[in-house]
């Protein structure tokens, strides 16, 4: 049976379960059973011009699968796989520092499946990366055979190659790493569940970022909107919007400045004309029962302008259900 059809029927026959009488709250709960699976289109995009010139490009795409692997009262135990998707400019930069492509992605080949297994609780909210070990000892051995592989053919070409897969090892080598850069879209998937939204009234809070300047996390004002709502179909978009906090804008300004040395009548004077600023743009396309996304798209600006040095960041998201015909 082809997923359309199956999420159709969940939607049909689950009508009086979910009894969504209240049109003036929609109540985000996970009803998954065991064995639901759904195929995802997953694309990240990050750019970043400094000086108004585009200095990076990246880009990632895969297919990635969502299974429910067991079903408890108080905790879903879940499966999201996928494709190996070694970022294309990795890839790129190893394949120009190889010269032969065939050969690198006949290495990246024999890693081709990746399994993250993590936990929600009841009702759906993120708990934490089960297999985060397995994960980091599959990739730690899929860069160590490149490696070892290019050091063989092209000796002269290791430092390079070191240099630029020295990130990647960075970041499988530990559980945050691989939160960052695998769990980061389920984080997205998870967002909506175990809240109760007003249809009429937005949802205002405080959120906290990683903080790339200091130690302390940055304070971010955030609203969240329900913009269309179809009781009928149990489908609903929230929309997401999220600014620095203004005070903290001041401090991580005062941070940086302070790590580079420039106090006093200087950093004043900078400080008129500096600029830090991150904001947030985020839709939550979803089934809210039985709980499945639609598509959700996430998107961050980071604009950085100091002394003649202009840098901004755009980094999007976009996580789209698979309609097999």
């Amino acid at each position: 049976m082809n997923k359309t059809l199956t999420l159709l029927l969940i939607l049909i026959f689950t009508i009086p379960l979910f009894g969504q009488t209240d049109t003036t709250k929609i109540a985000f709960i996970a009803y998954w059973s065991k064995g639901d699976n759904y195929d995802f289109k997953v694309t990240k995009i990050k750019r970043r011009w400094t000086n108004d010139k585009l200095t990076k490009n990246d880009s990632t795409q895969y297919i990635a699968n969502f299974k429910v692997i067991d079903s408890t009262e108080k905790s879903y135990t879940l499966q999201w796989s996928f494709k190996n998707f070694l970022a294309n400019s990795y890839r790129e930069n190893l394949n120009k520092l190889y010269e032969n492509k065939q050969a690198v992605n006949e290495i990246v080949k024999k890693y081709d499946v990746t399994k993250v297994i993590y936990k929600t609780d009841e009702y759906g909210e993120f708990l934490e990366i089960i297999n985060w070990k397995d994960i980091s000892t599959l990739m730690s051995n899929m860069l160590v055979e490149l490696e070892k592989s290019i050091k063989l053919r092209k000796p002269d070409k290791i430092d390079e190659v070191n240099q630029a897969m020295a990130p990647l090892a960075e970041i499988y080598s530990s559980k945050e790493g691989i939160e960052q850069l695998i769990v980061y879209e389920l984080q997205y998937f998870h967002f909506p569940f175990g809240t109760e939204y007003d249809t009429n009234e937005p949802f205002e809070y405080e959120q906290e970022l990683p903080n790339m300047v200091g130690v302390e996390p940055i304070k971010v004002d955030a609203k969240l909107s329900i913009i269309e709502t179809d009781f009928e179909n149990f489908y609903c978009v929230l929309k997401e919007e999220a600014t620095i906090n203004p005070d903290d804008t001041k401090r991580q300004v005062t941070l940086l400045f302070k790590k580079m040395g420039i106090e006093g009548k200087k950093a004043e004077e900078m400080m008129k004309t500096a600029v830090f600023d991150i904001s947030d743009l985020n839709y939550y396309q979803y089934y809210f029962a039985p709980g499945v996304p639609h598509r959700i798209y996430g998107s961050r600006k980071t604009l950085l302008n100091m002394d003649k040095t202009k840098v901004k960041n755009i980094e999007e998201l976009e996580i789209e259900l698979i309609y097999e015909e």
